[in-house]
């Protein structure tokens, strides 16, 4: 079930894979809008089905019946949703993109586009990479550091060597743009552990898939 165009497999079968999740979640498949990621924190209004720009790592419509779609292999998946202004959006999250506050970045673009309050924002943390596996040098460490300081925790046998809690950034991230937290939901699967679930980049490196999150709003 490779969700990835550019991990090696060939495009017919990729497109059979989005065609039997999208058949089994009731998505709209001949409508799907994908990021072209580049770990950064680019969010692109979707108007309509449509050609995303490069370097897009989050997608924000109003529209209905257009699902977008981000991808993953341990980093987070942001998912967004105002009911009362019908809004949803979907956020890839890196560490690059964590650190720099993509959670935050994607409710800003919803309320400034949109007019979207953030308390009556739903956001959900999708599954990624625990703080236990994910193993990060000084130079990672420190940029989390200086933002989100309470994330990052010395390795107990590697001198060195950190651990990052990438959910509880994007958590932090989400409640300092004013998310309320009762309305953040956190998957607890971690995708390093869990190999009969998910892809992990740090568990198989270039030998993987790609996962995807969808989100739609439907009419």
């Amino acid at each position: 079930m490779n969700l990835g165009y550019d991990r090696g497999d060939d495009k017919t079968n990729v497109d059979e894979n989005f065609y039997i999740i999208c058949k089994a979640a009731g998505l709209s498949r001949d409508r799907i809008v994908k990021t072209k990621q580049k770990q950064g924190t680019n969010i692109q209004k979707i108007d309509d089905v449509c050609i995303v720009s490069d370097n897009t790592d989050g997608l924000v419509t109003n529209h209905s019946n257009i699902v977008l779609a981000t991808f993953y292999a341990d980093c987070v998946p942001l998912l967004f949703c105002d009911p009362g202004r019908r809004v949803i959006a979907n956020s890839h999250s890196g560490w690059k993109g964590s650190v720099l506050n993509m959670a935050s970045l994607t409710v800003k673009k919803m309320t400034q586009d949109y007019g979207c309050n953030p308390k009556d924002i739903l956001a959900g943390i999708g599954p990624c990479i625990s703080k236990e596996n994910y193993e990060v040098d000084e130079d990672v460490a420190s940029q989390f550091r200086k933002e989100f300081s309470e994330c990052v925790f010395a390795s107990a046998d590697k001198p060195g060597k950190f651990h990052i809690a990438l959910q509880e950034t994007c958590r932090l991230s989400l409640l300092r743009a004013g998310i309320m937290p009762e309305n953040i939901e956190i998957a607890q699967w971690c995708t390093y552990q869990n190999e009969e679930l998910f892809f992990s980049h740090r568990r198989n490196g270039a030998l993987r898939g790609s996962l995807a999150a969808l989100i739609e709003l439907v009419k």
